[in-house]
């Protein structure tokens, strides 16, 4: 059936449209004058709310008491169901270091999954954070179980995993970058003890992307930048940010947003099972985690993972920059389709896009979520 969507203010490529209507099906068929809609079409009023493209999340471990790591269809299902809770209409389920048989188990986990109609969110395949990464640097990710960055592993199973975090100085004549340039794999710098020098080696090599921005890698030093300064100063990499104002101090946010662009900064969550649930104690990646005053920590105090949604980040970024509801698009739904390959399809109000559509009202609340035409959360004032 194809539908109206009526009412709202409209965040197109082109700028905010008032007084028209997103008509779709499981496409967007147009954006076109609300008086100039033709008969046959079931109307719905958005209500005032922000019609936005959907978000696309990169990283998120799980949510509601799931974890990717349950290699289950009911962890998966959950995840996608609070999520769109949130506004997110696609997104990477993203892994833990733990032996790799468990890895391998929810990655066929999330390649079933991918093959079946959404019940929230959409997932588009796996991230693969560890066990590729630098046991000094490892964060909350068990040293136990890592090792060198191993391209015939994400080879074999490039058909699920869209984004690989990996620290480059651990790649030895860096076989694992060369052997996954044409793979279809977004290389991903995190969880790096790399020098600047090593880090821009990795860049030449294909890295094209990194890992939450300044954690999991030595601080920031004007003297030795290492792999942030590298992910600040490279055009090709875009960076992936944790907006909870625990990861990165939020007045660091216009620097960040001034370095990278409008272009080169996604917004990412990397909640863990704790998300959506209240304070208490939780397992990621067979460690214990603490959700006290909104953070998630191991017992040493080292973060893990948060708490975050979307909808929150979003938030929090735009206070701290002032960047208009338009201007923040890309940061939580175009970037992330570009940087996938799915910018022809993902994170867009136009014609031939899928019809992933949130709903926010003017305190940037999500009141509706679309995920290929089919509303998948209504707020219950919202029915």
């Amino acid at each position: 059936m194809v539908r109206a969507l009526v009412g709202g203010g409209i965040l197109t490529p082109e700028g905010v449209r008032k007084g028209h209507a997103v008509v779709y099906g499981e496409r967007i068929e147009g954006v076109v004058r609300e008086e100039d809609l033709g008969g046959g079409l079931e109307r719905q009023n958005a209500g005032g709310c922000w019609i936005c493209p959907g978000f696309v999340e990169l990283h998120v471990h799980g949510a509601r008491g799931a974890d990717t790591m349950d290699a289950t269809p009911e962890a998966l299902d959950t995840m996608a169901q609070f999520l769109a809770t949130t506004g997110v209409t696609s997104f990477l389920a993203t892994t833990m270091t733990l032996p790799l048989p468990q890895v391998v188990a929810a990655l066929e986990a999330v390649r079933a999954a991918m093959g079946r109609p959404p019940t929230g969110a959409r997932l588009l395949g796996a991230h693969l954070e560890g066990p590729f990464i630098d046991p000094a640097h490892r964060g909350a990710q068990d040293a136990a179980h890592v090792g060198p960055p191993d391209g015939d592993f994400v080879w074999t199973h490039r058909d699920v995993i869209r984004i690989v975090t990996l620290a480059p100085e651990r790649d030895r004549d860096f076989r694992c970058l060369d052997a996954l340039r044409n793979s279809g794999v977004v290389c991903a710098l995190g969880h790096s003890g790399a020098t600047f020098e090593e880090a821009l080696e990795g860049v030449a090599h294909g890295i094209r992307h990194a890992t939450h921005l300044f954690n999991a890698m030595p601080p920031f030093h004007h003297r030795r930048p290492g792999p942030a300064g590298a992910a600040l100063v490279c055009d090709e990499v875009t960076c992936e940010l944790i907006a909870d104002g625990v990861h990165v101090h939020p007045g660091l946010y216009p620097l960040i947003y001034r370095a990278k662009g409008p272009e080169g900064l996604v917004l990412v969550t990397d909640a863990m099972r704790g998300g959506g649930m209240a304070e208490g104690t939780w397992d990621l990646g067979g460690q214990t985690v603490t959700v006290r005053d909104g953070e998630a920590r191991l017992a040493d105090g080292t973060i893990a993972g948060s708490v975050l949604s979307m909808d929150r980040a979003l938030r929090n970024f735009r206070r701290a920059t002032g960047l208009s509801l338009e201007a923040m698009m890309p940061l939580v739904s175009g970037n992330a389709a570009r940087i996938l390959g799915q910018g022809h399809r993902l994170g867009r109000i136009a014609p031939g896009y899928l019809a992933d559509l949130v709903l926010l009202d003017h305190e940037e609340t999500v009141r509706r979520t679309v995920v290929g035409g089919k509303t998948v959360f209504e707020a219950p004032e919202a029915r």
